[in-house]
């Protein structure tokens, strides 16, 4: 019985190196596979432009979100009528003449904005446009404006600012 024992132990003793040896051999086998076939395929142009797909898909999504943020923020603050804190995400460019001033004179003709829905985004690299339904009062009745589009270009900060004047 005690020899028994002592075979099992030499027997599992050189059976597992020996599984780890063949375990890591072809670990790194299908490795070496892996980096051949990107290097490669890197080369290749359909992959290329597959990957540049995949990428710009994602950061614009990334980005279709943050002109949709820009754009509810913007609305939410002429909603409560703060239009100090609304100008700051208006793009201005730094020879316009528009102050903060004549932002509020905009509004002074305006009836109260009750809400917006955003129904749509559409990105393409600085420039944004979102469209919305609004729903504003007059005189105690609602109106309704469908399918307005509000245009957005990023600063200088990569932020997205509301292109109010069309600058």
């Amino acid at each position: 019985m005690f020899l028994k024992n002592i075979k099992i132990k030499k027997i599992t003793k050189f059976y597992r190196p020996k599984r780890i040896y063949v375990t890591a051999l072809i670990s790194v086998v299908i490795m070496l596979v892996l980096l051949s076939s990107v290097i490669f395929l890197t080369g290749c142009e359909k992959i290329v432009v597959l990957k540049n797909d995949i990428l710009s898909r994602f950061s614009s999504e990334k980005q279709s979100d943050a002109a949709v943020a820009a754009v509810k923020q913007f609305f939410d603050f002429l909603i409560v009528q703060d239009y100090d804190s609304a100008y700051v995400l208006i793009y201005a460019q730094p020879e316009s003449p528009k102050t903060i001033e004549d932002f509020k004179k905009e509004f002074l003709s305006v009836t109260k904005i009750i809400s917006i829905e955003i129904n749509w985004v559409e990105v393409k690299n600085n420039i944004a446009i979102v469209g919305i339904d609004m729903i504003d009062t007059y005189d105690g009745e609602e109106k309704i404006y469908k399918d307005i589009q509000v245009s957005l270009v990023k600063d200088k900060d990569e932020s997205w600012k509301i292109n109010f004047w069309n600058q």
